[in-house]
């Protein structure tokens, strides 16, 4: 498994206990506001430029990430000394431990959010990287907002009522669910698929740049097989019926893990998808 997917895995939602109550001043925008992604220095990985303290940062966008990060040295910057040691795990069950910082105020490309933030290094899971990280977005930096993400056209939009309203007029609705763990700390969003046996939930992650994952359990379910006779894991073409959208078809592999499966960048890129998180509802339609 690859690097990126273990950085997507440490902020996902499957934390053990409180980090306390999250702190956002997102006001509902008055007209769109369009983020583009950049490319030039982490290639498949999205960045954006984030405004913190007056300077224009690069920060990669994980929409599995749960909970936006700033790194050690911005945190010291700001003047913020990271507090917290509340147990969390991983997507594979690895127990770790995590620190914050509260009431960081960001400008996202003119969106600008109060929050809490996470405290981490990305640095060590790039080595390639032409440039600077010094945090991540993931999906909480949106909380309450309504956004569309184009991951061909690398375009984030941040919507109004009415132009919401117009963006799903052809779009189909999907069968989603948020996921707010640490007393609504983390933010995340999981799709339905359908399977022989009933539905199975998908961890919506742009961080999983490498195959869809599935636990043994939910091959079961799909009634797929990705290991070979001697119980060698295989990567396998697998064709998922995402409910509202329809067929969609990637590479997989298998993986332990705390969810039942997980979109890979492959799949989402697919989509042109629209995600309310006043409601958890969801709208996409296949992107051409």
């Amino acid at each position: 498994m690859n690097k990126v997917i273990i950085i997507c895995c440490l902020l996902i939602p499957a934390f053990a206990s409180a980090v306390g109550a999250q702190s956002y001043d997102a006001k509902p925008v008055r007209k769109p506001v369009e983020l583009v992604f950049g490319r030039e220095k982490l290639g498949n990985v999205p960045t954006l430029e984030v405004v913190i303290n007056g300077k224009a940062r690069s920060f990669y966008f994980d929409s599995g990430g749960g909970v936006s990060a700033i790194s050690p040295a911005l945190a010291k910057e700001i003047g913020c000394v990271p507090f917290g040691g509340q147990a969390a795990y991983n997507a594979g069950g690895a127990k770790f431990t995590i620190k914050r910082c509260e009431n960081v105020m960001m400008n996202i490309g003119g969106y600008a959010v109060k929050k809490d933030v996470t405290v981490f290094d990305p640095m060590p899971f790039f080595p390639n990287a032409k440039g600077l990280i010094e945090g991540s977005i993931a999906l909480d930096a949106f909380d309450n907002q309504v956004i569309t993400i184009d991951l061909i056209k690398n375009r984030l939009r941040v919507e109004t009522e009415k132009s919401f309203k117009n963006r799903i007029k052809d779009m189909k609705p999907l069968a989603s669910r948020l996921s707010r763990e640490v007393s609504g700390f983390s933010l995340d969003v999981f799709v339905a698929a359908n399977t022989p046996k009933g539905k199975i939930w998908m961890l919506l992650d742009t961080g999983n740049t490498n195959k869809m994952l599935f636990t043994s359990t939910a091959q079961e379910i799909l009634g797929v097989n990705l290991k070979s006779e001697t119980g060698e894991k295989l990567t396998k073409p697998v064709k998922l019926d995402l409910v509202g959208l329809g067929s969609v078809e990637a590479d997989s592999r298998e993986r332990d893990m705390i969810y039942e499966g997980m979109l890979s960048y492959e799949v989402i890129e697919k989509m042109l998808f629209t995600i309310d998180f006043q409601t958890g509802r969801m709208w996409a339609k296949l992107n051409r």
